[in-house]
């Protein structure tokens, strides 16, 4: 009996320490688990995913272990591909952790799932989805539990519903918003809230008499600065489309005073950023104010002011705006023309320093990118081999797994670094293609024309003055971007041309033509690769001819590429031609255009193939993408 009651007593005990250890071997895969999270979080961009790729092994081995942290390591997933761009990647992984959530939810990282799901539709361009989410977020959420996460989804639809034109449903997502903001006692969320529900009154609705009630009801609440200059600022927009630019000069005032404030209090470099730019705003603002009812001197001292502010971080629309309000100043109180050109062109030379400014940080930055993915793939590598060292016993797998590794290393490490030289050259060919795209030569002609007509027809002048500025403007936008609109640089490519019919008046006519798409589709294509080939026609083709020249350009929407054809009806090629400015951008076009699409470009002499006919005829092909994020 003794020896039975012992042997029980054994087995109990087995049972026991048992159970001790796979608690203890449970717990120890959790705390892995979230350390590989942690790290995940907290490590540079190339290790996100290593980190994240050995906690799903964890729960491939482990399906039942957890189901919080399962969910975390999905998002994580999800929301890694979607900071890399990898919406079609996200999507699977998002909408994965969402569907994977329980119903009815209670979980306080939902809303930061449907959230970043949410967001990551925005940015492929489905609204749609974006605001279904929201509102099966709302759906699945106890609103006296969640009131707080509930803000931002009513807050999201309420912009989105903007989108689309319903205002009378906007309002009553803030509404919403405004009853959960003032439960929860969020003065700041109430009063901005409230302030874009005056603008959907006023802006929308036409209805500025209750726009200015919401405003004046707002005057009497203590909230912050920030707060503060929002609502006079809407104030001030509101009177000064009312045209009582006086009573918009005093709120400007005041903007500008509580900017200023708030500037004070502005620690971090983002804040320091975001202040620079609400004050250029406010400056800007109350300039347009002063030049509409003709104070010009006034209006000089707050640009000066503006100009003092400006710099690489400073929007793009603050910087056109402060230009355009110099350049009418100057239009209206200089009598001299030949002043206002000079003080407009210095305003086009500082523009194009800002934006040489801007490209070479982003040279910079990629060159610190390369060292910084050297560094990553070295950590990494270290980190393979240890983990390696630490979990296989046979010595031979070892040296097999370590070689090829190696070889997925060296691999890996040509094609980054291929990709960062090839990010390089095409910046590079665009800061060169800014610098020759409208060169010195032409922007001396085509002002000393307009200068001269100045004399004879004022308005006519000023006419082409503005559409010069404007294809400048175009050229230095453009030439900052990978890809722009389809239908800017057409209506570049326009204005080019009709400003040299300017300098060259009846000289040759143009004609553009498409087909299979319409000029206002979203797409998106490199800037600047027609120009130049236009400009050898004019400049080259129609030089030394008795008739007058014909210029056609042909855009063809062919599977993944656009076929372009330009051609004309000048001299043809000549080859004994010196090396121009201009055939130094056609020689870089010709690069990219081989490097995207792996075609070259297609030149040769009509003569060639009818000896009747003359002139140059050029065909390539053409990347685009359907929105600006692919």
């Amino acid at each position: 009996m003794k020896k039975i009651g012992a042997f029980f007593l054994l087995f109990l005990l087995y049972i026991g320490c048992n159970s001790n250890l796979k608690l203890d071997h449970t717990e120890i895969k959790l705390e892995s688990i979230k350390q590989f999270q942690y790290k995940s979080k907290k490590g540079s961009k190339d290790s996100v995913l290593f980190y994240i790729n050995k906690a799903e092994k964890i729960f491939d081995k482990n399906p039942k272990i957890n189901d919080s942290l399962f969910l975390e390591n999905l998002f994580l997933k999800g929301n890694y591909y979607k900071k890399q761009n990898n919406l079609d990647s996200a999507r699977f992984y998002l909408y994965k952790t969402i569907s994977s959530l329980k119903k009815p939810n209670n979980s306080s990282r939902a809303i930061v799932f449907y959230r970043t799901t949410w967001e990551m539709e925005n940015l492929k361009g489905n609204i749609a989805n974006g605001i279904s989410l929201a509102k099966d977020f709302i759906e699945v959420s106890n609103e006296a539990k969640f009131n707080k996460d509930l803000i931002y989804a009513y807050n999201y639809l309420a912009r989105k519903s903007l989108v689309f034109g319903n205002y009378k449903e906007s309002l009553e997502y803030n509404n919403k918003i405004l009853k959960i903001a003032k439960e929860i006692g969020n003065v700041d969320m109430y009063v901005i809230t409230a302030i874009a529900k005056s603008r959907i009154f006023s802006y929308y609705l036409k209805k500025k008499k209750k726009a200015t009630k919401i405003l004046d009801s707002l005057l009497t609440i203590d909230c912050s600065i920030d707060s503060k200059r929002q609502i006079y600022r809407r104030y001030a927009i509101l009177n000064f489309y009312n045209k009582d630019y006086n009573k918009a000069i005093s709120y400007y005032k005041k903007v500008i005073q509580f900017t200023k404030k708030q500037g004070l209090q502005s620690k971090g470099y983002e804040s320091k950023i975001d202040f620079n730019n609400n004050l250029i705003e406010a400056y800007n603002n109350i300039t347009e104010a002063y030049l509409t009812i003709k104070k010009y001197n006034t209006t000089a001292q707050y640009l000066d002011s503006t100009k003092a502010l400006l710099n690489t971080n400073t929007k793009k629309k603050y910087i056109n705006s402060y230009t355009k309000y110099r350049f009418l100043l100057n239009y209206r109180t200089k009598k001299d023309e030949a002043e206002v050109l000079k003080e407009y062109l210095s305003f086009i030379k500082e523009s194009t320093n800002r934006q040489e400014e801007k490209i070479n940080e982003k040279l910079y930055a990629l060159q610190l990118a390369n060292e910084k993915e050297k560094r990553a793939i070295a950590e990494k590598n270290k980190a393979i081999v240890n983990n390696i060292q630490l979990e296989s016993r046979n010595i031979k797998l070892i040296a097999f797994s370590s070689i090829v590794v190696l070889l997925l290393i060296i691999g890996y490490l040509f094609y980054r670094q291929r990709n960062f030289a090839f990010e390089r050259q095409e910046i590079q060919l665009h800061q060169r293609l800014l610098r020759s795209q409208m060169n010195s030569h032409f922007s001396f002609n085509s002002l000393s024309v307009i200068q001269n007509q100045f004399k004879n027809d004022q308005n006519l002048a000023a006419n082409y003055l503005t559409k010069f500025s404007r294809l400048l403007r175009l050229v230095l936008n453009n030439s900052l971007l990978n890809y722009v609109l389809i239908e800017d640089e057409l209506e570049l490519l326009t204005k080019y041309l009709e400003l040299q019919l300017f300098r060259f008046p009846n000289s040759f006519e143009f004609k553009i033509e498409v087909e299979n798409f319409e000029e206002d589709d979203l797409i998106y294509i490199p800037p600047m690769l027609i120009q130049p080939f236009i400009e050898n026609s004019i400049e080259h083709g129609f030089s030394k001819i008795d008739y007058k020249g014909y210029i056609r350009i042909y855009l063809k929407l062919k599977g993944k590429f656009i076929e372009c054809i330009i051609e004309d009806n000048g001299i043809g090629i000549q080859k004994d031609r010196s090396k121009s400015e201009n055939s130094v951008s056609t020689d870089l076009i010709s690069n990219f255009i081989y490097k995207t699409t792996k075609q070259k470009i297609i030149t040769f002499d009509k003569k060639e193939l009818n000896k009747k006919e003359s002139g140059v005829y050029v065909k390539f092909l053409i990347p685009y993408k359907l929105t600006n994020n692919d």
